[in-house]
């Protein structure tokens, strides 16, 4: 709040110093009123975005000169973040940023009631104009109270020239230098991967530890069995079932007694101790039964019978019938003649 023509402000407490953000949008007089409205409506959301992070009571929001300004009293450090956040949220608002640090001291004013004043405050408009759109620029008092508080912070501010306002007063200019915020941030990068890479290889480490302390997993032994052409299997006495279609047993390690049926071939029987995850193959044939006599049904018989009767009666009349000429020939055929 600027003292008006007629001085009729009057002073309610002593100064304090304060860090002041000035957020001014370039040319904000020469746009449409329209256009102002508009503008005026997006720095009011970026303005309640950026203050956020600040306690209410650690903050003092006033009008400002084609703008709004922001009086800090949480310390430089809060006022240098503010400043960054309005700076990354005005994409396109053309916004000019200047900040200070001064006294400022609360007043009254006749017609617009209380607020503040003080050098604090007008450095940080005179510093907002001599901002370009989308850049800010810090006073040496700013950068000194800064490095005051956080040394490495003050770092991040780089000379940026000398700006000489209306009152031919010489103002030292500070900006953002990407330089030692870059290594800054390369820093923090670097330790936050070592710190990650020492826990992975903690953990790692510890595994490996309790691993070569562990004893190891006891694993199940496996039997594979090839029965031909089948057989009853049974572990320690108890049954496992027919194999095939069985063809694989899991036992625990140790030793067990393995026996396989196939009634009337003798069993096959096995003493057998196997270690943890061991594998072991039972191949083994039972002999196929001897097949039983054929006895032919009577009917066959008889049939053969009525047969061999008929061929000794046929024989028997062929006889009867031949005559002394057939023997004759019968006799010369058996002599060969």
């Amino acid at each position: 709040m600027a003292a008006p023509a007629d001085g009729s402000i009057n002073t309610a407490s002593p100064p304090t110093l304060a860090s002041v953000v000035v957020l001014r949008i370039a040319e904000f007089t020469r746009k449409p009123v329209a256009e102002q409205f508009r503008l005026k409506e997006r720095l009011d959301a970026l303005v309640t975005f950026a203050i956020r992070p600040v306690p209410t009571a650690a903050r003092i929001v006033l009008d400002a000169p084609e703008g709004v300004a922001v009086v800090v009293l949480d310390g430089p450090g809060v006022a240098l973040e503010l400043a960054q956040r309005s700076q990354f949220a005005a994409e396109g608002l053309r916004l000019c940023i200047g900040v200070n640090h001064g006294p400022v001291v609360s007043a009254l004013d006749a017609h617009r009631g209380p607020g503040l004043i003080g050098d604090g405050l007008t450095a940080g408009v005179t510093l907002s104009n001599a901002a370009k759109p989308g850049r800010f620029v810090a006073s040496r008092s700013f950068r000194e109270a800064l490095k005051a508080s956080d040394p490495r912070r003050a770092r991040e501010l780089g000379p940026a020239g000398t700006y000489t306002d209306a009152q031919l007063r010489a103002h030292e200019l500070f900006a953002l230098d990407w330089r030692p915020a870059f290594a800054r941030r390369f820093r923090l990068i670097v330790y936050g991967t070592l710190t990650v890479a020492a826990i992975i290889g903690a953990g790692f480490t510890a595994r490996l530890a309790r691993l070569a302390l562990e004893p190891p997993p006891v694993l199940p032994a496996i039997i594979h069995l090839e029965i031909k052409p089948r057989g009853d299997v049974l572990i320690d006495g108890v049954p496992q079932g027919a194999s095939p279609p069985l063809t694989e047993i899991e036992v625990h390690p140790g030793p067990h007694t393995i026996e396989v049926r196939n009634h009337p071939s003798p069993p096959l029987k096995l003493e057998v101790t196997l270690g943890s995850g061991e594998g072991m193959t039972i191949t083994h044939s039972f002999a196929a039964p001897a097949p039983a006599a054929k006895i032919a049904p009577k009917s066959t018989v008889r049939r053969t019978e009525k047969k061999t009767e008929k061929k000794a009666e046929k024989k028997a009349e062929e006889s009867r019938r031949k005559t002394p000429a057939d023997y004759w020939r019968q006799f010369r055929r058996d002599i060969g003649l």
